[in-house]
């Protein structure tokens, strides 16, 4: 079975293993293998994208937390936040400590944002209606019966492996090779972040001077 299917994945994970007493626990690995990635790992494909529209005098816009199994959007990061207002003109807000959110500003032009629990305020608060667009690292939707596979496990399954057989380590009480499974995910993990820098910067290119005709 492939390894890119939550079945192939278990499947696989099952074949290193070597004993039928953890099989049963193999979902548990998978899932504390997921836990161990969305700590770890920043990738294009975990990149979504969200807008939403916001009144006036309105200040609190909830994150995306969509817990529900083949259709998760769960927010970790931001990646970039812009403001569009009702003329067209759009600014990308920065962020600022949660302490500031609690001084009097008057409203306006929000150009500035926090996050406080699973919501972002603006600062100041908008004086008119505008437009929220979001690009933020989401949480990688956990496989299962009802998500057989995602963008992670078909991008990198060697890595899904192998954060996989780590997590089982308390479980195999050495009669595995966690040692050698934890180098092998260090270093899968270490050449995918290597293919996200360079799909991210173009190479240096060398530039030839230009000539006066």
């Amino acid at each position: 079975m492939a390894l890119t299917t939550y079945d192939g994945l278990c499947e696989a994970v099952a074949d290193y293993l070597g004993r039928d007493d953890l099989t049963e626990r193999i979902p548990t690995f998978v899932e504390l293998a997921e836990r161990r990635m969305n700590r770890e790992l920043r990738l294009r494909c975990m990149e979504a994208r969200a807008e939403t529209d916001v009144l006036a005098g309105q200040n609190a816009v909830p994150l995306p937390w969509r817990r529900e199994a083949g259709n998760w959007d769960v927010f970790m990061e931001m990646r970039d936040l812009t403001w569009l207002d009702a003329d067209g003109r759009s600014v990308n807000l920065t962020y600022t400590p949660p302490d500031r959110y609690g001084m009097a500003m008057p409203g306006g032009k929000p150009d500035q944002y926090t996050i406080i629990g699973r919501d972002l305020f603006l600062l100041p608060a908008s004086d008119g209606p505008g437009r929220l667009i979001l690009t933020y690292y989401g949480e990688i939707p956990p496989l299962g019966p009802k998500q057989p596979d995602n963008v992670v496990l078909l991008t990198a399954p060697d890595l899904y492996l192998y954060a996989t057989l780590v997590e089982s380590g308390p479980f195999t009480r050495g009669s595995a090779p966690v040692e050698m499974w934890t180098q092998y995910y260090s270093a899968a993990r270490q050449k995918i972040e290597a293919n996200e820098r360079r799909a991210r910067f173009t190479a240096n290119l060398a530039m030839r001077p230009m000539r006066n005709i």
